[in-house]
């Protein structure tokens, strides 16, 4: 017999729930250590399927919260909910504004007319990533508490003044960032309501420099395919997305232009770091689901 262990999302206490043998394949094309949350869908896929095949009566939010917990107690990464989430709850054509609070999002139709979204992969995985993450949540953590709040979403930036001569100058930039960047998501799902993608674009780009010089969770590689996307004056927006220190960068881009800047970033890449990156294409689609 296996034996799954759930831990319940509104309580510390554990429910064991047994279920019988059973045989498991997976197979996938997304790269890993790219970035794109390959771990969140794996684990929404394992809990979706053994919820149908065992008939556990589990809900979605409940199913994510167990992929959450696999991060956290098995593979030792504090992470949120958010890809999870993402990956399970995803609609087509849509973009989801998640509250990780209330574990709820407002989905905004994606319609990037003459643009599109391309994904550039580095090819780099750091393995420092993780560890990385642990620490920036760490020091999230710290300075709300030293706020006597429940997370950063809850302050201020001259809240966070009143604290900075008792932290560290990179402590306070890492905060700050989070502080602005939960700014800048709400801003970006205005700008796309509004179908306005010169700001969006801006947004993006953005939460790049902050990733960049004040979260310091960039790499070079990454960094270098932001520039050659910002002297590209047909893409909009580009960053990078994921756990940081390799992976993809995203951008927004006319889709008139995507053959010629794949052509000429693939070569400027080659020529910088004598390693191939490699492109995708974009396709927002439905989350985790029975393929019938």
């Amino acid at each position: 017999m296996g034996k799954l262990y759930i831990r319940s999302h509104f309580g510390n206490s554990k429910k064991g729930i047994t279920v019988d043998n059973f045989n498991i394949t997976f197979s996938g094309n997304i790269p890993a250590g790219s970035g794109m949350s390959s771990s969140a869908a794996l684990e929404n896929a394992v809990v979706f399927g053994l919820n149908k095949l065992f008939d556990l009566g589990l809900t979605k939010t409940e199913m994510i919260i167990i992929s959450q917990k696999a991060e956290h107690n098995y593979v030792g990464v504090n992470c949120g909910i958010m890809d999870q989430y993402a990956s399970m709850f995803g609609i087509k054509n849509h973009a989801l504004l998640l509250d990780c609070r209330t574990i709820k999002a407002t989905p905004f139709e994606i319609n990037f007319e003459k643009h599109e979204l391309m994904l550039i992969n580095t090819n780099v995985k750091h393995s420092l990533s993780d560890s990385a993450y642990n620490d920036r949540r760490s020091v999230c953590e710290k300075v709300s508490s030293m706020l006597n709040i429940k997370a950063l979403r809850d302050a201020t930036e001259a809240d966070l003044e009143k604290v900075k001569d008792t932290i560290s100058n990179e402590d306070f930039q890492k905060a700050l960032f989070v502080i602005e960047e939960n700014k800048r998501a709400e801003n970006a799902s205005k700008a796309m309501t509004d179908g306005d993608l010169k700001t969006l674009g801006a947004l993006i780009y953005s939460s790049h420099d902050g990733l960049q010089n004040q979260y310091k969770v960039s790499c070079d590689e990454l960094d270098f395919l932001v520039q050659q996307a910002k002297e590209n004056q047909d893409i909009l927006g580009a960053r990078m997305m994921g756990g940081g220190f390799g992976g993809c960068t995203i951008n927004l881009i006319a889709k008139t232009a995507v053959d010629q800047f794949k052509t000429s970033v693939s070569k400027a890449y080659k020529a910088k770091f004598d390693k191939d990156c490699s492109i995708y294409s974009v396709e927002l689609s439905d989350g985790t689901h029975l393929i019938k």
